[in-house]
């Protein structure tokens, strides 16, 4: 990107974000975006359109929202310059008000959990960082270690995320764990609401990712969202666990503060030794 026509480039981007309420997608505005640029001959990569709407959000003009692959929408200049506090912790999981019947329902043929680690996972280096402005970060596929102890099965996410991220007003190095737990369907989501709640004792924010493909637009899951919500756990629905425009946060993950005791021993039993050394080398 021309360093001398960033500022032109960023209100270009900004002129293609509609007015207050509205919203539009990365993967569309970034495509119009294109377009308008190779009409004057210019050309936009894929890690341009990240590092101007980054700027945008910076100077207080755009601000990030849900949708498949992310969004951005404008900021009113009132609601640009409030801060808004954040909400009180949420209420702790009455495990026993969810019964069987709750937990078991019927839906459409759902694809294998594991062939979705894969390419989740690469979405997740590809596509979640970049919405999330994350530069330094190891990132593995922790679901299935064999017989290695690691603490039981519901303290194994199925992808876990670690990253180490500096702010411009905060000093030091922050580390950040970042679990995601797969499910194949809604049959099992409430299954995984439970799973993602237990790997808060060790992760600073905490996924569940559910494949809706079999779904399409008569997708019932209120009471997930409901219980996500409550809990303070992130939900993400996607159809194509391989394009990351497919993905939708329909909750984000609230910030959790676990025992930094924990947050040591999940790295040492369940993150690679080199990706251990790598995490040293930046935390040093």
């Amino acid at each position: 990107m021309d360093e001398s026509k960033k500022n032109e480039y960023k209100q270009k981007l900004l002129d293609l974000v509609p007015p207050h309420p509205g919203s539009i997608g990365n993967y569309a505005v970034r495509t119009q975006l294109r377009e308008a640029l190779e009409a004057t001959a210019d050309h936009l990569e894929d890690g341009d359109y990240w590092v101007l709407r980054n700027s945008l959000i910076d100077d207080g003009l755009i601000e990030q929202g849900r949708g498949k692959g992310g969004s951005v929408h404008r900021i009113p200049p009132v609601t640009a310059a409030a801060a808004i506090p954040e909400g009180a912790p949420p209420a702790a999981l009455d495990v026993a008000s969810v019964t069987a019947t709750e937990a078991e329902t019927t839906g459409p043929t759902a694809r294998p959990e594991m062939v979705l680690y894969e390419p989740f996972h690469n979405s997740i280096k590809v596509g979640y960082v970049e919405n999330y402005r994350i530069k330094r970060f190891i990132s593995q596929i922790t679901a299935s270690q064999g017989r290695r102890l690691t603490g039981g099965r519901w303290t194994r996410p199925d992808i876990t995320l670690v990253a180490v991220r500096t702010y411009a007003f905060t000093p030091g190095k922050r580390l950040e764990v970042i679990t995601f737990e797969l499910k194949p369907s809604l049959d099992s989501a409430l299954e995984g609401v439970f799973e993602a709640l237990a790997h808060s004792a060790f992760a600073h924010r905490s996924y569940l990712a559910v494949d809706v493909s079999s779904y399409g637009d008569s997708v019932e899951d209120e009471r997930i969202v409901h219980e996500c919500s409550r809990l303070g756990i992130g939900y993400i629905t996607f159809e194509k666990p391989g394009d990351y425009e497919t993905f939708d946060i329909v909750t984000p993950a609230k910030l959790n503060e676990p025992d930094p005791y924990e947050v040591d021993t999940f790295i040492k039993t369940q993150i690679s030794s080199v990706n251990q050394d790598e995490l040293r080398e930046w935390l040093a």
